[in-house]
Parts: structure tokens; sequence; C-alpha cells
């Protein structure tokens, strides 16, 4: 019995012991902690431009004179381009498509088939100047359709990176602007979240008036330009705070 009532009266004090180091100070309290997101954005302009369009042609029953007529423009668009100055290594083609092409008639009913081959090709524009003059000769050259006009940045890790450190830059502002507000400051980090790196390649032109050669009666014509490439980046970043 006595041994019973030793064990027990051990382990209250033990119980009691723990409670009281458990709320001793020599443990350090939980860190106040400030969340906030910095946003980092810019833009710049293209040092490449990737064009890409296609060459079609329908025969009613022939597909080797569709063939022969797509041949004829997409090599005609080729030398074009590289008599500009674009490299042969920049201009590639997909495989040649032919297929058949059924068109209905609603007034009578009735079906046509026709063979239709077409040839979609990229060309890489590695100066931005040869960009209007590009566009001129692919549409003299007899190309069907200009499909999508894409620009680019060769330095796209750096300008990420660059976003990157704008974005946790603000961040650090945001928290010494909301610490100051409640008289505090902002100590080390004490974790860094979400990061979200987004390059915008924008397809719109930007139109620039082009300049007038003496007193030609004629409007001048326009100077078109690729849109800008936005680089935007996102940082969530706790602080703790002294």
């Amino acid at each position: 019995m006595r041994q019973f009532v030793l064990i027990v009266t051990v382990l209250l004090l033990a119980l009691v012991l723990w409670s009281q180091l458990n709320d001793s100070p020599l443990i350090p309290p939980q860190p106040r902690i400030i969340a906030v997101e910095g946003h980092g954005e810019f833009e710049v302009l293209p040092d490449i431009i990737r064009l890409h369009y296609n060459v079609s042609s329908l025969h009613d029953s022939d597909p080797a004179a569709a063939k022969a007529e797509v041949d004829k423009h997409a090599s005609a668009s080729v030398r074009a381009l590289m008599k500009l100055g674009v490299k042969e290594e920049d201009i590639t083609s997909s495989a040649l498509d032919v297929s058949i092409q059924e068109d209905y008639n609603r007034n009578d009913g009735s079906r046509t088939r026709r063979h239709r081959v077409q040839r979609n090709v990229e060309a890489v524009l590695r100066d931005t100047g040869l960009y209007n003059k590009a566009l001129q000769v692919l549409v003299d050259s007899g190309v069907s359709e200009i499909s999508r006009i894409q620009p680019e940045v060769s330095n796209l890790d750096e300008l990420k990176q660059k976003a990157l450190a704008d974005a946790a830059r603000k961040a650090r502002e945001q928290a010494d602007f909301l610490a100051a507000q409640f008289d505090a400051e902002v100590a080390q980090v004490h974790q860094i979240g979400r990061q979200t790196i987004q390059p915008h390649f924008g397809m719109q032109e930007v139109m620039a008036r082009a300049s007038k050669d003496g007193d030609a009666p004629e409007p001048p014509i326009h100077d078109f330009k690729p849109a800008k490439v936005k680089i935007s980046s996102n940082v969530f970043v706790e602080f703790e705070l002294e």
C-alpha cells in the first residue's frame, strides 16, 4: 500500500513539475507574423518575332495540281524572306497536309468534294526591324494566311529573375509600411510561399505614324510594330515582427 501511495505521489509531483516547465519563460513565445504579397511587372521590346503562316490550295479532282500551286507560293515566300536576310535555318515547315474538303450547297442540296493541300510555315525574325517588310513580302508571294505573330525575348530567364526580384522588393516595402502603422518593425523572413512568374506575349500590333516624304499628296503609311512583352511575378512572404 505504501509503495502504491509513493508511486502516485511521484506521478503527481512529475505532473506539477511538467506543468510549471511548460509555462516557463525559458520557452520562447511564438513569433508575431505579418503576411504580404508582392507584385512585380515590367514591359520590354521583343528581340525575336515568330511568324506563322500557311499556303493552301483547292482543286476539284487533281491533288497534284493543288500541291504544285502550294509549292509555288510557299517557295516564293521562303525566297522572299531569305532575300530580306532571314536565315534558311530559321524557316521551317511542317509536313504537307493533303485532305478532302466537302462543301454543302443549301440551295440545291448538292455536295462538292475537292482536294485540299496545305503547308504550314514558321519563320523566325531575329531582326525585328524586318517585321513590316516580312509581312509585305509574304502577302506579295501569295500566302493564304498569316495565322499567328508571336513576339519573344531571348533573355527570358534573366527577365523572370528581374520580375521576381521586383516582387520581393515590393513585398518588403509593403511589410515595412504595414508594420509601421502598428508601431512595429519587420525582422527576418519567416517563410516564403508561392511564387508565380508569367510572361505575356502579346499578339497586338502597335501603330506608329511613318514620316512623310516631302510634299507628297498621298497620306503617309503606318508602320506597325509588335506589342511589347510583359513579364509579371507574384511572391507571398511572411515576415516576423520585432
